[in-house]
Formats: C-alpha cells, sequence, structure tokens
C-alpha cells in the first residue's frame, strides 16, 4: 500500500488546495518546482495552468462537487510509493498514492491508490475527470 501523504482540498467553485509537499509532474515527466502548497485550476480557464490564477471568479465557474465521495474510481497501471500527482496532457490531474481528498463541505472521501482529477471545468462527475475534456475540446500541455 503506498505511503499516504499530503491532503487535497476543493475549495468551492475555486481550485484544489494541495498541501503537504505532494509533487506535481508535467505531461513530459518532468517535475515542477516542489512547494509545501499550491493551488491547482479546476475551472480550465486559468492562464496559468496548471496553476491557479483567479479566473474561476471571474467566469462563472461552478464547481458544486456531484460524484460520491465513497467512489474515487480508476485503478493505476503502475502504483506509487509516495504521492503525486501528474498533469496529463489535455486531460485531468492524475493523483497516485493516496493524498487525502477532501470536498469542500469537509467529507472527506474513500482512500484510494489512484484517482483523476478534472482540470478542464466541464466533469459532470465532479471533482472526478468524466472525460469530458474530450467533448469540449481541452487543450493544454
Amino acid at each position: 500500500m503506498p505511503e499516504q501523504r499530503g491532503t487535497i482540498t476543493i475549495r468551492p467553485d475555486g481550485p484544489y488546495r494541495v498541501e503537504g509537499g505532494v509533487p506535481l509532474e508535467a505531461p513530459d515527466g518532468t517535475l515542477y518546482e516542489l512547494k509545501p502548497a499550491y493551488s491547482l485550476c479546476r475551472c480550465g480557464q486559468s492562464a496559468n495552468k496548471p496553476y491557479c490564477d483567479a479566473t474561476h471568479k471571474e467566469c462563472g465557474f461552478v464547481g458544486t462537487e456531484t460524484a460520491d465521495p465513497a467512489v474515487t474510481g480508476g485503478s493505476p497501471a503502475v502504483v506509487e510509493e509516495t504521492s503525486v500527482i501528474r498533469v496529463m496532457r489535455d486531460g485531468p490531474y492524475e493523483v497516485f498514492g493516496a493524498p487525502t481528498l477532501t470536498y469542500s463541505d469537509g467529507r472527506i472521501c474513500e482512500e484510494s491508490s489512484f484517482y483523476r482529477l478534472c482540470r478542464c471545468g466541464a466533469s459532470k462527475s465532479k471533482p472526478f475527470c468524466d472525460d469530458s475534456h474530450l467533448q469540449i475540446g481541452f487543450r493544454n500541455p
């Protein structure tokens, strides 16, 4: 079982707040500068992706979590030993290693060693990715 490390807290109609030194990996496999805490865009509109630049406040993003927190879904091909968030090209954030995921209302999701978080803002199963990025043509490396 991967070591649990870090937290991801969903801000109401805002970003994912990541704390605890969870590494963030770019689509090409390089690591972003390691920060103890950072906010990831969830509306798909930030000019500073993958980081939040508060555009969600201007674009009217509604990020109400509709997915059951007991179902994080997915299983990775490779289980990570520690937590890491991978930014997928034109797709979601893939989260490995079971950082604690907390909804904006305080509910804690069932621990899973892998899940995919929406970053295009269009998922009908927020906060999880339902592949809506394919239908809306979301593009971001």
